[in-house]
């Protein structure tokens, strides 16, 4: 019989990070997990940890390799679902719902019989492994598909099918990206499973794979005027960054969301989010202005300016010949007037040191100093109206 593999939920627990130098670590992986799902989006990432190689210095490094395994997985790539999967378990550091899903993805990819890495002693290790993780971790889900696994790996006699949740019936169809049907499966549930945090977040984001943001954004809006958490904040300046890719007067109200999530994480007490979501708003306000790409230009075009070499040391060595020769000088001549080409001498030493001076008065002109002037200047005008905007959101969260 073929092994027929286990469609994983799109695990909610691993919530899109939304959030060059590491400054931008978090804005390049927001971009990277954005893209669409499968091939596009497993280029971006592998983009993204050569261009951020050290996980032990972003935390992103780590969750690419995730999000790089449960692609490759979904796009039936097992051996680099495997790869990628053994390499976030050595990194460490993962949430408990992220470990425990990476053993069932790798039991699930070694017990694929047309995969020629086909292990059935392998999947079996990785399947025993996500139960035992899963059960001392309270994770019910990745418990029962892991144990599902096992059986179907040991040929065990399958089970009555069991009737899927509603969240489980919507993660399903999100994760084979039927994001229409997900849609209108979250309209057809009660009240009740509406309102479940994890069903609604799924809905969103098929929303917003669906492109239909205006939609989402009517969805959040009334969500965070129900709740004013950090994390609706965030999603609607992640929507409206969206649109702002086609049309830029919707970075007003991205970079206005922005600062107010980050503002509430601050309130929330997840000092790191709202790091993560000021120097966001900050960035697009930058973006905005098209100060990234002016300051991207000047970079490139950049005229170098010869520096201005010190004649300090020079002059300082003629300064101790010169005394040195009049001291010789007076010696030789005492009181009688010493002849004209003594005084020669002594006039070329001088001669030498004043042109030395001269020229360490003279520093080279820089041909960059206009345009960085104006740089900066722009950038303190943009600095200031980020002070003014997150005034103003203080304002209207009533936050001092």
């Amino acid at each position: 019989m073929k092994f027929k593999v286990i469609m994983l939920i799109l695990l909610l627990a691993a919530s899109f990070a939304w959030t060059q130098d590491m400054e931008n670590a978090g804005i390049d992986y927001t971009t990277a997990l954005t893209k669409k799902g499968g091939a596009e989006r497993i280029a971006a990432l592998e983009t993204y940890i050569k261009n951020y190689p050290d996980a032990t210095q972003n935390v992103f490094t780590k969750l690419a390799y995730y999000w790089l395994t449960v692609d490759n997985y979904n796009s039936k790539n097992y051996d680099k679902a495997i790869r990628n999967g053994e390499k976030a378990l050595n990194l460490g550091g993962l949430e408990a719902k992220l470990e425990a899903s990476i053993y069932l993805m790798l039991g699930s990819s070694f017990g694929v019989k047309s995969f020629p890495g086909y292990s059935q002693e392998k999947a079996l290790k990785w399947a025993d492994k996500a139960i035992d993780f899963s059960q001392k971790n309270d994770i019910g889900d990745i418990a029962r598909d892991a144990k599902a696994l096992k059986n179907e790996l040991s040929g065990v006699a399958k089970q009555p099918t069991k009737s899927l949740s509603n969240l489980e019936k919507i993660g399903v169809a999100y994760t084979q990206k039927k994001y229409e049907e997900a849609i209108s499966l979250y309209n057809s549930f009660g009240e009740t499973d509406k309102s479940d945090e994890k069903i609604f977040e799924i809905y969103a984001r098929s929303l917003m794979s669906a492109n239909k943001l205006d939609a989402a954004v009517k969805e959040f809006t009334d969500a965070y005027a129900k709740n004013r958490k950090a994390i609706n904040a965030e999603r609607l300046g992640n929507i409206f960054l969206a649109k702002a890719k086609k049309d830029k007067k919707f970075y007003d109200p991205t970079i206005n969301y922005y600062i107010e999530a980050g503002l509430l994480y601050k309130k929330e007490g997840n000092s790191g989010r709202q790091d993560a979501l000021l120097k966001n708003a900050q960035f697009w306000l930058f973006e905005k202005y098209d100060y990234n790409a002016r300051i991207k230009k000047y970079n490139a075009t950049v005229k170098p300016v010869k520096p201005v070499v010190s004649n300090d040391k020079e002059i300082k060595k003629l300064e101790r010949d010169l005394d040195k020769l009049e001291r010789q000088l007076n010696e030789t001549y005492g009181d009688v007037e010493m002849p004209g080409y003594e005084q020669d001498k002594l006039d070329k030493i001088q001669a030498q040191i004043d042109k030395l001076k001269a020229g360490n008065a003279k520093p080279a002109d820089d041909p960059n100093a206009a345009a960085a002037a104006e740089l900066m200047k722009e950038q303190q005008r943009i600095e200031a109206e980020f002070k003014t905007l997150s005034a103003a959101a203080k304002k209207k969260l009533g936050i001092a």
